[in-house]
């Protein structure tokens, strides 16, 4: 197995971790309530839909519509993954799909991505600060006999 392969299944399996773990709380609970009224209308319409001999959709478990009524909702998620190769960030991602839909000339396309790199420099670098004192505080503490 090639690493790029590799690394296309550790992506998509991380991004399934999220979807699962309610990385986006929002459409999970949309799908729900969507697989809801997938489920009530199967409901309804149980006598029409038993005419259909190929396919049984008024013994369909609840739960299935469920499911169906998240995967529904997710599935703009998955597409962008296999569309396009994210950073990680959630926020980073977006801010370089928005350059790249921009109506930019190619010089506007570098000066934003070139601003995007400084923002994300930045934040790293805070994060590092952060980190350090930190330690640094911990650190003073344990001296004092405190611990955190």
């Amino acid at each position: 197995m090639k690493i790029d392969q590799v690394d296309l299944i550790t992506r998509v399996a991380s991004q399934v971790l999220d979807i699962l773990l309610m990385k986006y709380p929002t459409r999970t609970g949309l799908g729900l309530v969507l697989g809801s009224i997938f489920s009530f209308v199967v409901q309804l319409f149980a006598p029409a839909l038993r005419s259909i001999k190929f396919m049984d959709f008024a013994s369909s478990p609840w739960w299935g519509w469920l499911s169906l009524g998240v995967l529904v909702m997710h599935s703009p998620t998955v597409v962008s993954a296999f569309r396009q190769k994210p950073i990680g960030n959630d926020a980073v991602d977006q801010a370089m799909e928005l350059i790249e839909r921009g109506n930019f000339s190619p010089a506007e396309k570098r000066r934003q991505y070139r601003l995007l790199v400084e923002k994300v420099a930045n934040a790293a670098a805070l994060k590092q600060e952060f980190q350090r004192e930190l330690k640094n505080i911990e650190k003073s503490l344990a001296a004092e006999g405190k611990t955190p």
